[in-house]
Protein backbone atom coordinates (compact mmCIF):
# COMPACT_ATOMS: atom_id res chain seq x y z
CA UNK A 1 0.00 0.00 0.00
CA UNK A 2 1.03 3.82 -0.27
CA UNK A 3 1.13 4.14 3.53
CA UNK A 4 3.66 0.98 3.64
CA UNK A 5 5.82 2.64 0.43
CA UNK A 6 5.86 5.52 2.60
CA UNK A 7 6.73 3.96 5.41
CA UNK A 8 9.58 1.88 3.94
CA UNK A 9 11.36 4.97 2.21
CA UNK A 10 12.15 6.25 6.05
CA UNK A 11 13.82 3.04 6.53
CA UNK A 12 17.53 3.93 6.88
CA UNK A 13 19.94 1.99 5.01
CA UNK A 14 21.85 0.94 8.04
CA UNK A 15 21.62 0.91 11.72
CA UNK A 16 24.10 1.80 14.12
CA UNK A 17 25.53 -1.69 15.94
CA UNK A 18 22.65 -3.49 17.55
CA UNK A 19 19.66 -0.91 17.23
CA UNK A 20 17.96 -2.96 14.95
CA UNK A 21 18.08 -5.91 16.55
CA UNK A 22 17.24 -4.97 19.67
CA UNK A 23 14.08 -3.23 17.76
CA UNK A 24 13.31 -6.72 16.08
CA UNK A 25 13.43 -7.99 20.09
CA UNK A 26 11.29 -5.49 21.01
CA UNK A 27 8.84 -6.10 18.64
CA UNK A 28 8.87 -9.68 18.45
CA UNK A 29 8.71 -10.75 22.11
CA UNK A 30 4.89 -9.68 23.19
CA UNK A 31 4.27 -12.52 20.37
CA UNK A 32 6.55 -14.65 21.16
CA UNK A 33 4.23 -16.90 23.84
CA UNK A 34 1.17 -16.73 21.25
CA UNK A 35 3.51 -17.70 18.83
CA UNK A 36 4.64 -20.79 20.67
CA UNK A 37 0.78 -21.45 22.06
CA UNK A 38 -1.01 -21.15 19.09
CA UNK A 39 1.25 -23.99 17.34
CA UNK A 40 -0.20 -26.55 19.30
CA UNK A 41 -3.92 -25.66 18.12
CA UNK A 42 -5.40 -27.88 15.87
CA UNK A 43 -5.52 -25.51 13.46
CA UNK A 44 -2.29 -25.65 12.97
CA UNK A 45 -1.68 -29.26 11.88
CA UNK A 46 -2.56 -28.65 8.16
CA UNK A 47 -0.04 -25.84 8.14
CA UNK A 48 2.49 -27.84 10.35
CA UNK A 49 2.35 -31.31 7.84
CA UNK A 50 2.48 -28.81 5.01
CA UNK A 51 5.80 -27.39 5.89
CA UNK A 52 6.73 -30.61 6.95
CA UNK A 53 6.25 -32.48 3.05
CA UNK A 54 7.52 -29.06 1.90
CA UNK A 55 11.03 -28.79 3.80
CA UNK A 56 11.70 -32.63 3.65
CA UNK A 57 11.18 -32.99 -0.04
CA UNK A 58 13.53 -29.76 -0.26
CA UNK A 59 16.42 -31.28 1.43
CA UNK A 60 16.10 -34.88 -0.03
CA UNK A 61 16.12 -33.31 -3.22
CA UNK A 62 19.38 -30.86 -2.80
CA UNK A 63 20.25 -33.30 -0.64
CA UNK A 64 20.58 -35.60 -3.60
CA UNK A 65 21.83 -32.79 -6.38
CA UNK A 66 24.66 -32.12 -3.77
CA UNK A 67 25.71 -35.56 -3.14
CA UNK A 68 26.14 -36.25 -6.62
CA UNK A 69 28.23 -32.86 -7.31
CA UNK A 70 30.68 -33.03 -3.97
CA UNK A 71 30.84 -37.26 -4.43
CA UNK A 72 28.34 -37.92 -1.72
CA UNK A 73 30.63 -35.44 1.04
CA UNK A 74 27.41 -33.89 1.48
CA UNK A 75 24.40 -35.58 0.40
CA UNK A 76 21.02 -36.21 1.37
CA UNK A 77 21.81 -37.42 5.23
CA UNK A 78 23.52 -34.55 6.63
CA UNK A 79 21.18 -31.92 4.33
CA UNK A 80 17.95 -33.68 6.23
CA UNK A 81 19.61 -33.36 9.68
CA UNK A 82 20.77 -29.85 9.05
CA UNK A 83 16.87 -29.07 8.13
CA UNK A 84 16.10 -30.85 10.90
CA UNK A 85 18.15 -29.30 13.74
CA UNK A 86 17.93 -25.72 12.08
CA UNK A 87 14.34 -26.17 11.59
CA UNK A 88 13.52 -26.53 15.51
CA UNK A 89 16.42 -23.69 16.31
CA UNK A 90 15.91 -21.22 13.91
CA UNK A 91 11.97 -20.85 14.82
CA UNK A 92 12.50 -20.23 18.46
CA UNK A 93 15.29 -17.88 18.04
CA UNK A 94 14.12 -15.44 14.98
CA UNK A 95 11.10 -13.49 14.26
CA UNK A 96 9.70 -15.16 11.28
CA UNK A 97 8.56 -18.91 13.32
CA UNK A 98 7.20 -20.29 9.25
CA UNK A 99 10.84 -19.78 7.58
CA UNK A 100 11.52 -23.07 6.24
CA UNK A 101 15.55 -23.34 6.59
CA UNK A 102 17.27 -25.79 3.65
CA UNK A 103 19.01 -25.57 0.65
CA UNK A 104 18.05 -23.33 -2.15
CA UNK A 105 18.41 -23.50 -5.95
CA UNK A 106 21.64 -20.79 -5.52
CA UNK A 107 22.73 -21.66 -2.26
CA UNK A 108 23.01 -25.52 -3.89
CA UNK A 109 24.92 -23.76 -7.18
CA UNK A 110 27.38 -21.40 -4.34
CA UNK A 111 28.25 -25.06 -2.89
CA UNK A 112 29.16 -26.98 -6.41
CA UNK A 113 30.99 -23.58 -7.34
CA UNK A 114 33.10 -23.53 -3.89
CA UNK A 115 33.50 -27.23 -4.60
CA UNK A 116 34.85 -27.17 -7.69
CA UNK A 117 37.41 -24.04 -7.04
CA UNK A 118 38.64 -25.85 -4.50
CA UNK A 119 38.94 -28.96 -6.45
CA UNK A 120 40.99 -27.16 -9.13
CA UNK A 121 43.45 -25.83 -6.57
CA UNK A 122 43.94 -28.38 -4.79
CA UNK A 123 41.92 -27.93 -1.63
CA UNK A 124 39.98 -30.42 -0.02
CA UNK A 125 35.84 -29.76 0.13
CA UNK A 126 35.40 -30.09 3.43
CA UNK A 127 37.96 -27.93 5.29
CA UNK A 128 37.26 -25.44 2.87
CA UNK A 129 33.08 -25.15 3.17
CA UNK A 130 33.70 -25.53 6.99
CA UNK A 131 36.03 -22.41 7.03
CA UNK A 132 33.94 -20.70 4.40
CA UNK A 133 30.91 -21.50 6.39
CA UNK A 134 32.66 -19.60 9.87
CA UNK A 135 33.84 -16.44 7.97
CA UNK A 136 30.31 -16.14 6.56
CA UNK A 137 28.77 -17.04 10.04
CA UNK A 138 31.04 -13.85 10.76
CA UNK A 139 29.54 -11.59 7.70
CA UNK A 140 26.36 -12.38 8.64
CA UNK A 141 26.79 -11.40 12.36
CA UNK A 142 27.86 -8.07 11.08
CA UNK A 143 25.33 -7.82 8.35
CA UNK A 144 22.76 -8.29 11.20
CA UNK A 145 24.07 -5.78 14.08
CA UNK A 146 23.94 -3.38 11.37
CA UNK A 147 20.79 -4.32 10.17
CA UNK A 148 22.32 -4.33 6.18
CA UNK A 149 19.00 -6.15 5.10
CA UNK A 150 17.46 -2.64 5.31
CA UNK A 151 19.39 -1.47 2.14
CA UNK A 152 17.36 -4.65 -0.06
CA UNK A 153 14.87 -1.71 -0.53
CA UNK A 154 17.06 -0.18 -3.12
CA UNK A 155 16.31 -3.24 -5.39
CA UNK A 156 13.65 -2.55 -7.83
CA UNK A 157 11.18 -4.99 -8.70
CA UNK A 158 13.02 -5.58 -11.89
CA UNK A 159 15.99 -7.24 -10.38
CA UNK A 160 13.31 -9.19 -7.83
CA UNK A 161 11.72 -10.85 -10.48
CA UNK A 162 15.07 -11.26 -12.46
CA UNK A 163 16.15 -13.02 -9.62
CA UNK A 164 13.00 -15.02 -9.75
CA UNK A 165 13.70 -16.64 -12.72
CA UNK A 166 17.52 -17.02 -11.95
CA UNK A 167 15.52 -19.84 -9.48
CA UNK A 168 13.30 -20.63 -11.68
CA UNK A 169 15.95 -21.23 -14.62
CA UNK A 170 18.58 -23.55 -12.04
CA UNK A 171 15.23 -25.78 -11.24
CA UNK A 172 14.27 -25.98 -14.46
CA UNK A 173 18.09 -26.48 -15.68
CA UNK A 174 18.68 -29.08 -13.10
CA UNK A 175 15.88 -31.32 -13.97
CA UNK A 176 16.42 -31.40 -18.04
CA UNK A 177 19.94 -31.80 -17.00
CA UNK A 178 18.87 -35.23 -15.30
CA UNK A 179 16.85 -36.52 -17.76
CA UNK A 180 19.66 -35.89 -20.76
CA UNK A 181 22.27 -37.03 -18.69
CA UNK A 182 20.11 -40.01 -17.73
CA UNK A 183 19.15 -41.09 -21.92
CA UNK A 184 23.29 -40.27 -22.32
CA UNK A 185 24.50 -42.70 -19.75
CA UNK A 186 22.12 -45.27 -20.53
CA UNK A 187 22.65 -45.36 -24.81
CA UNK A 188 25.05 -48.09 -24.14
CA UNK A 189 23.03 -50.76 -21.90
CA UNK A 190 19.36 -49.86 -22.99
CA UNK A 191 17.23 -46.95 -21.57
CA UNK A 192 15.28 -49.06 -19.21
CA UNK A 193 16.25 -46.27 -16.49
CA UNK A 194 16.19 -43.46 -18.73
CA UNK A 195 12.58 -44.47 -20.01
CA UNK A 196 10.84 -44.96 -16.90
CA UNK A 197 12.70 -41.83 -15.33
CA UNK A 198 11.26 -39.64 -17.46
CA UNK A 199 7.87 -41.17 -16.67
CA UNK A 200 8.14 -40.79 -13.30
CA UNK A 201 9.37 -37.30 -13.91
CA UNK A 202 6.60 -36.76 -16.41
CA UNK A 203 3.88 -38.08 -14.00
CA UNK A 204 4.86 -36.06 -11.12
CA UNK A 205 5.63 -32.57 -12.77
CA UNK A 206 2.33 -32.73 -14.63
CA UNK A 207 -0.02 -33.88 -11.26
CA UNK A 208 1.54 -31.26 -9.66
CA UNK A 209 0.55 -29.09 -12.11
CA UNK A 210 -2.78 -30.59 -12.27
CA UNK A 211 -3.31 -30.55 -8.67
CA UNK A 212 -2.76 -27.17 -7.65
CA UNK A 213 -4.84 -26.05 -10.46
CA UNK A 214 -7.40 -27.21 -9.09
CA UNK A 215 -7.57 -24.55 -6.35
CA UNK A 216 -10.28 -22.66 -9.20
CA UNK A 217 -11.79 -25.73 -9.86
CA UNK A 218 -15.80 -26.36 -9.44
CA UNK A 219 -15.46 -29.91 -7.53
CA UNK A 220 -15.95 -30.00 -3.90
CA UNK A 221 -15.81 -26.64 -1.84
CA UNK A 222 -13.21 -24.13 -1.60
CA UNK A 223 -11.57 -25.48 1.66
CA UNK A 224 -11.09 -28.67 0.33
CA UNK A 225 -9.81 -27.23 -3.06
CA UNK A 226 -7.05 -25.48 -0.90
CA UNK A 227 -6.38 -28.15 1.23
CA UNK A 228 -5.70 -30.59 -2.06
CA UNK A 229 -3.95 -27.91 -3.66
CA UNK A 230 -1.18 -27.13 -0.89
CA UNK A 231 -0.25 -30.75 -0.58
CA UNK A 232 -0.21 -31.00 -4.32
CA UNK A 233 3.61 -31.84 -4.35
CA UNK A 234 3.18 -34.42 -2.16
CA UNK A 235 0.57 -36.41 -3.85
CA UNK A 236 2.47 -35.86 -6.78
CA UNK A 237 5.44 -37.29 -5.39
CA UNK A 238 3.18 -40.51 -4.20
CA UNK A 239 1.82 -41.00 -7.74
CA UNK A 240 5.53 -40.69 -8.82
CA UNK A 241 6.60 -43.47 -6.10
CA UNK A 242 3.63 -45.38 -7.06
CA UNK A 243 4.33 -45.41 -10.85
CA UNK A 244 7.97 -46.56 -9.86
CA UNK A 245 7.27 -49.16 -7.49
CA UNK A 246 4.49 -50.43 -10.14
CA UNK A 247 7.27 -50.71 -13.01
CA UNK A 248 9.59 -52.48 -10.93
CA UNK A 249 7.10 -54.65 -9.82
CA UNK A 250 6.21 -55.86 -13.29
CA UNK A 251 9.31 -55.63 -15.21
CA UNK A 252 11.89 -56.07 -12.35
CA UNK A 253 14.46 -53.93 -11.07
CA UNK A 254 16.99 -55.09 -13.25
CA UNK A 255 15.24 -53.74 -16.49
CA UNK A 256 14.10 -50.78 -14.39
CA UNK A 257 17.07 -50.03 -12.28
CA UNK A 258 16.20 -46.24 -11.10
CA UNK A 259 17.85 -44.03 -9.36
CA UNK A 260 17.69 -44.40 -4.93
CA UNK A 261 18.67 -41.85 -2.84
CA UNK A 262 22.12 -42.79 -1.29
CA UNK A 263 21.68 -43.73 2.49
CA UNK A 264 24.90 -45.33 4.32
CA UNK A 265 24.27 -48.91 5.37
CA UNK A 266 25.78 -47.77 8.91
CA UNK A 267 22.20 -46.85 10.11
CA UNK A 268 20.83 -43.42 10.34
CA UNK A 269 23.49 -41.61 12.68
CA UNK A 270 25.95 -41.99 9.95
CA UNK A 271 27.02 -40.12 7.20
CA UNK A 272 25.92 -40.36 3.37
CA UNK A 273 29.41 -41.58 2.79
CA UNK A 274 29.86 -43.44 6.37
CA UNK A 275 31.84 -41.77 9.24
CA UNK A 276 34.59 -43.74 8.19
CA UNK A 277 34.74 -42.11 5.14
CA UNK A 278 32.93 -38.99 6.11
CA UNK A 279 33.07 -38.04 9.93
CA UNK A 280 30.37 -35.55 10.91
CA UNK A 281 32.89 -33.16 12.69
CA UNK A 282 35.24 -31.50 9.89
CA UNK A 283 39.09 -31.45 10.89
CA UNK A 284 39.42 -27.61 10.38
CA UNK A 285 43.19 -27.91 10.49
CA UNK A 286 43.56 -30.14 7.15
CA UNK A 287 43.78 -26.77 5.17
CA UNK A 288 46.50 -24.68 4.57
CA UNK A 289 47.05 -21.03 4.25
CA UNK A 290 46.05 -20.50 0.75
CA UNK A 291 43.15 -22.58 1.19
CA UNK A 292 41.83 -20.48 4.58
CA UNK A 293 42.38 -16.76 2.36
CA UNK A 294 40.07 -18.94 -0.48
CA UNK A 295 37.97 -19.85 2.31
CA UNK A 296 37.51 -16.30 3.22
CA UNK A 297 36.59 -15.38 -0.13
CA UNK A 298 34.00 -18.19 -0.86
CA UNK A 299 32.37 -16.73 2.43
CA UNK A 300 32.24 -13.02 1.42
CA UNK A 301 30.62 -14.58 -1.78
CA UNK A 302 28.53 -16.60 0.33
CA UNK A 303 27.58 -13.80 2.28
CA UNK A 304 26.64 -11.91 -1.05
CA UNK A 305 24.56 -14.86 -2.35
CA UNK A 306 22.46 -15.63 0.90
CA UNK A 307 22.16 -11.94 1.31
CA UNK A 308 19.80 -11.87 -2.10
CA UNK A 309 18.53 -15.38 -1.88
CA UNK A 310 17.39 -14.28 2.11
CA UNK A 311 16.02 -10.78 1.33
CA UNK A 312 14.75 -10.96 -2.45
CA UNK A 313 12.41 -14.02 -1.65
CA UNK A 314 10.86 -12.43 1.31
CA UNK A 315 9.99 -9.11 -0.27
CA UNK A 316 8.42 -11.47 -3.21
CA UNK A 317 6.46 -13.53 -0.51
CA UNK A 318 5.30 -10.39 0.98
CA UNK A 319 4.76 -8.74 -2.46
CA UNK A 320 2.02 -11.56 -2.76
Amino acid sequence: SDADHHEEEHVPLYAPFGKGLMADLKTKLPWYASDIKDGFSSKAVITVLYLFWGALANAVAFGALLGENTEGYMGATETLLATAVLGMLYPLLCGQPLTIMGATGPIAAYIIALRGIGEAVGVKFLPLYAWSGIFLSGFLFIGAMFSLSNAIRRVTRFTEELFSVLVSVIFIYQALNYFVTLFAQKAENGHGEAKAGLLVGLLTFFAATSIRGSRNGSMFNQWTRNRVADFAPVIAIGLGLGLAWTLIGHYGIEKVDLDFLSISDDGIAATTLGTDVRPWFVNLGDINGAGIGLAFVGGLFGFIVMYFDQNITVRLVNAR
